[in-house]
This record gives C-alpha cells, sequence and structure tokens, in this order.
C-alpha cells in the first residue's frame, strides 16, 4: 500500500506542478492604474465599475475617477467598464506602465 501512495504521488506531482492554474498567472502581480472620465465634459466619473474580463478583478473609480486593480493574469488582458448611464467599454491592456484614460460615452 505504502509503494503504491508513493508511485502515485510520484507520478501526479510533476502533473499538478504544470496545471493551467499555475500557467495562467504571472510572475509578479500587475498593477493596472488609470482614470475614467465623460467623453462629451472630460470630468472625471465617480463609481464606475470596472473589472478584468475572464478573472475576479474589480474596482470603483473613486471621486476623482481613479482606480487600481492588481491581478495576477498576465498580459495582455482585457479591462471592462460598466454604468447604466454609460456604454460599455473593453480595452486590451498590453502593459501596465502609467495611467490608463478611458473615456465614456453617455447612453
Amino acid at each position: 500500500m505504502l509503494l503504491l501512495r508513493s508511485t502515485l504521488a510520484a507520478f501526479l506531482f510533476p502533473l499538478l506542478a504544470l496545471s493551467p492554474a499555475q500557467e495562467s498567472r504571472a510572475k509578479n502581480p500587475v498593477e493596472i492604474k488609470g482614470i475614467v472620465i465623460s467623453a462629451e465634459t472630460g470630468k472625471p466619473l465617480p463609481g464606475i465599475y470596472l473589472f478584468v474580463t475572464e478573472g475576479e478583478e474589480e474596482a470603483l473609480t473613486d471621486a476623482k475617477g481613479e482606480f487600481k486593480i492588481k491581478t495576477w493574469r498576465p498580459l495582455p488582458l482585457v479591462l471592462t467598464s460598466q454604468n447604466t448611464n454609460y456604454h460599455t467599454v473593453r480595452l486590451k491592456i498590453t502593459q501596465a506602465s502609467g495611467m490608463i484614460a478611458v473615456k465614456l460615452r453617455k447612453r
């Protein structure tokens, strides 16, 4: 019985190390920062919901329209913004340096 357990462990451990969950993680966390503004007025928009598509990471813009999302997902990724008063926007993020400006148009 002990031999069977050790044989199974020796066989399964390398397979677990190559699981898809591990492959889809970045080596270091990625921080996406930005501001959401009105396309019509250029003013910051507070309370806009943003999330990483195909992920669990999410944020709401603050009073200045700014947001910050930290993720372990590798780039590129898609960032989606949603609000009942504005059109949904999806942005492909290929690098995480600097501030991203998201412009939303009223519905």
